[in-house]
């Protein structure tokens, strides 16, 4: 995993954008030690200034959606899905001067009710098991992005990577961000 307990990757406000830094606080006065780090954030800022239509799977305290609210261009909107209500109200009042980005209460799959998505990060929803990509299918326009994180560098046998990886309806590439965090992208084909 390329989660750090307790965010000490987050070290001062002054590196990163105000939102995420809001939200790492936010995370951390929750003492939830799950949030993206800052190399998948700054990955998924840079995508998601080529998207329109945003989704996030797993909000959590909106790390990730700080970051790819951050990133994204005028116009754009994103749709981000926290199963926990009240991990999703603290978010939902972190976005609340934001209206591009709407914080949804349920699981991943409320996203499907929602229409077609040019980049979808996938953190608490589908994405390590035989059929989960297919799951996601549903939701990302023709050369759709999925952007999934939490796999550590390594090209060994593993079904969380191989069930993207050797996609048939999907391209996709690992990409490692640090000796010991990983992400796969994988467009819909």
């Amino acid at each position: 995993m390329t989660r750090q307990p307790g965010l000490p990757a987050y070290d001062h406000p002054s590196k990163f954008p105000s939102l995420v830094w809001h939200a790492v606080e936010l995370t951390r006065r929750n003492d939830f030690a799950q949030a993206c780090t800052p190399e998948v954030g700054r990955l998924l800022q840079l995508l998601a200034g080529g998207a329109t239509q945003l989704c996030e799977l797993g909000t959590a305290y909106g790390v990730g959606a700080g970051w790819i609210a951050s990133g994204m261009a005028p116009g754009a909107t994103l749709l981000t899905v926290e199963v926990d209500a009240g991990r999703a109200e603290s978010a939902r009042e972190l976005f609340a001067a934001i209206p591009a980005v709407e914080v949804a209460t349920g699981d991943w799959s409320v996203a499907l009710e929602r229409g077609l998505f040019d980049l979808v990060f996938s953190d608490g929803g589908p994405k390590r098991n035989p059929g989960d990509p297919e799951k996601l299918l549903p939701l990302l326009n023709p050369g759709g992005l999925v952007v999934l994180d939490d796999y550590m560098p390594g090209f060994g046998k593993d079904v969380s990577r191989d069930v993207w990886l050797e996609s048939p309806v999907y391209r996709a590439v690992e990409i490692a961000l640090t000796p010991a965090a990983s992400v796969i992208l994988a467009t819909r084909r």
